[in-house]
């Protein structure tokens, strides 16, 4: 067999080999899941990006579309208008609807000519102040809104703003209704969702219209992907190649201009000011389609307007502060650090995080923390890992500990080995020495014959002795248990035993003491009284051998009652156990033949099998600790009362 080292470091190779095949393996499976968990985050960030988008162009699409479908007579303090239609009735001023206040989120209506004329319907001229006052338009709040113009015409530069503004006209009202009915809806959403299925209905299901509103510049600009960009975008969103937000974002315009194409249907058809009522005096104009841009800090959603062969610019100064509010409010539940940047150029858009309705973009603050706020390791893989990493040590701790038993067992096998071979060669040599010695007569003197007789006889009681011992251990081995069958009581045992633990102690030039308390005396035992009589043998072999040169050469045998155990104790005066502890936990076969000739002679199995057969027998077999008072061991065998 290999020496321990070797074996201990075979285990140890073998042991980093498959654990270092664990960690690669659950490092590769942590990699590829936190890979699957992060594109997992990553999609379900996109969709709560796409979801706040949806929201807050909902929400921008009726503030959008009526400003983009307002009439530009609407710009105007007041609007001229000829009731009789040409019947002798004189033309009269009714009050702009945008006289008394700009909507909400709107701090200012304008109209601007390119020489730099600036007017607003919620700032008319000095000689109309006392017409506005009788409409219920304040004073200060004229003057309040005279303010902002003059703030709003210094910080723009309206030949600057022209160039900017898209000089596409709008359809003519007749031909659009004509061409492109305003759809029927049973929502009041102006994007289409549907509240019962809760989905978006499908760009092809809605009804086609032209531009109302452009959120860029160039119509061909890669964020400008609504259905209005060039051949090879529309094939790009056609074959699915386009990314899902870039093709989102082509939906949400197109809702855009379905919403401003529903309102500007219901405001040229519905509103109490339509074109044939104006007076003919008002000139004809061409309106452009409207675009929301940024001018230094100020958000303007402008329109070109031709008028007697001028240019204008007519639009609405969007209070940004408040509306980013609003819409920052409307996904506080999905993105709650999320915020809303301008962006002052196409370049800078990136389609997948812009409004379609404003020249803005939906930042996500720190969007590494946010995916990993989404993402994480799956509490199914970790306990699986878990359990796996707990399965390999167990196996390991398992191999390790069948390995360190099998050496300690081929240890305490070749120790076994040498002591039996150790313990039979001196009876063996006195056996065959005396014997050719009586059988050729060479003993001449009956005393001396019948002293070589004693040695023989003792040697061989000394070998029946070290078989029984071997065989009993074998039978507990093989699992046979003592025979429980007789009764009997502490007295009877003492006295059964008494004369043989005496001739043991007496072979040792030692006097054996036995003593029975009167408390046991009639206490009842059932037991296997052989196996008893087996432990305290050992027992008072063990003291023979140990205490045999001890000052006092008495050996004590002493039966007392404890509760429901009958004590029955061995004790010497000799050197005692250096360590109980270690003497009770002490292996069988342990003893080497080198230890059998230096202490006493034996096998090592007196404890361990005592001990093996007291809890056989029901009982246990305890070690005293050495104390000042009283030297030598002490080993009691606690069998319970019973019968």
């Amino acid at each position: 067999m290999k020496r321990p080292w070797q074996v201990w470091l075979t285990f140890t190779l073998c042991s980093a080999l498959v654990a270092a095949a664990m960690c690669w393996l659950t490092v590769h499976a942590l990699r590829v899941d936190r890979e699957r968990s992060e594109a997992r985050a990553e999609a379900e960030l996109e969709q709560r990006v796409s979801l706040a988008l949806w929201r807050m162009d909902t929400k921008l699409a009726p503030l959008i579309a009526e400003e983009v479908a307002r009439p530009p007579a609407f710009y105007d303090s007041f609007i001229t208008i000829d009731p009789g239609a040409g019947k002798g009735i004189a033309p009269e001023q009714v009050p702009s609807p945008l006289l008394n206040g700009a909507p909400s989120n709107v701090l200012l209506n304008f109209d601007a000519s390119v020489d730099g004329q600036w007017k607003s319907p919620q700032a008319p001229p000095a000689e109309l102040v006392a017409l506005a006052n009788a409409f219920g338009c304040s004073t200060p709040s004229i003057e309040s809104n005279r303010d902002k113009l003059a703030k709003l015409s210094q910080e723009v530069d309206v030949e600057l703003l022209v160039a900017q503004l898209p000089a596409q006209p709008l359809p003519e009202w007749g031909a659009n209704q004509q061409a492109n009915p305003a759809p029927q809806s049973s929502s009041d959403d102006p994007f289409g969702w549907d509240d019962e299925t809760g989905q978006v209905a499908p760009a092809e299901q809605q009804p086609g219209q032209q531009a109302y509103v452009q959120n860029y510049k160039e119509p061909n600009s890669p964020a400008a992907i609504n259905g209005y960009g060039d051949q090879q975008q529309r094939q790009e969103i056609a074959s699915g190649k386009a990314t899902k937000g870039v093709v989102d974002f082509g939906e949400r315009s197109g809702r855009l201009q379905q919403a401003t194409q529903q309102e500007f249907n219901k405001s040229r058809g519905f509103n109490a000011y339509l074109p044939r009522n104006i007076h003919p005096s008002s000139k004809p104009v061409v309106e452009n389609v409207s675009r929301p841009l940024w001018i230094g800090e100020q958000l303007l959603l402008a329109r070109r307007l031709e008028r007697d062969g001028q240019t204008f610019v007519q639009g609405s100064w969007l209070d940004w502060p408040r509306l980013k509010k609003e819409l920052l409010a409307e996904t506080a539940d999905l993105l709650p650090k999320a915020d809303l940047a301008p962006v002052q150029s196409d370049a800078d858009a990136e389609p997948t995080r812009m409004l379609a309705g404003l020249p803005v973009q939906l930042v996500v603050a720190d969007t590494a923390t946010a995916l990993a706020q989404l993402s994480g390791v799956d509490a199914p893989l970790q306990w699986a890992l878990g359990f796996g990493w707990i399965a390999l040590l167990l196996a390991l701790l398992a191999v390790a500990g069948l390995l360190w038993g099998v050496l300690s067992l081929s240890e305490r096998r070749a120790a076994f080995v040498s002591s039996v071979t150790h313990e039979l060669r001196t009876p063996l040599t006195t056996f065959r020495m005396y014997a050719e010695m009586l059988a050729r007569d060479m003993v001449p003197s009956p005393e001396r014959r019948r002293e070589y007789l004693e040695t023989l006889k003792t040697e061989s009681e000394r070998l029946t002795h070290l078989v029984e011992n071997v065989l009993s251990y074998a039978r507990l081995e093989r699992g046979r248990r003592p025979k429980r069958a007789e009764r009997t009581t502490a007295v009877a045992l003492v006295e059964r035993f008494e004369p043989r633990l005496a001739e043991r102690a007496a072979r040792a030039q030692m006097q054996l003491e036995c003593k029975v308390d009167a408390a046991a005396v009639d206490a009842p035992l059932l037991t296997d009284v052989g196996v008893v009589e087996q432990i305290l043998f050992n027992l008072v072999d063990n003291a023979a051998k140990y205490a045999g040169r001890a000052t006092d050469r008495r050996i004590c045998v002493h039966a007392d009652r404890q509760g429901d155990f009958i004590h029955l104790a061995v004790s010497d005066f000799g050197p005692g156990f250096a360590s109980p502890k270690l003497a009770a936990r002490s292996a069988p076969f342990s003893k080497s033949a080198q230890e059998a000739a230096e202490s006493a002679p034996g096998v090592g199995l007196g404890l361990a099998l005592c001990r093996r057969l007291a809890r056989e027998l029901g009982g246990r077999l305890e070690i005293a600790a050495k104390n000042g008072r009283r030297p030598g061991a002490a080993v009691t065998l606690k069998l319970p009362i019973g019968g």
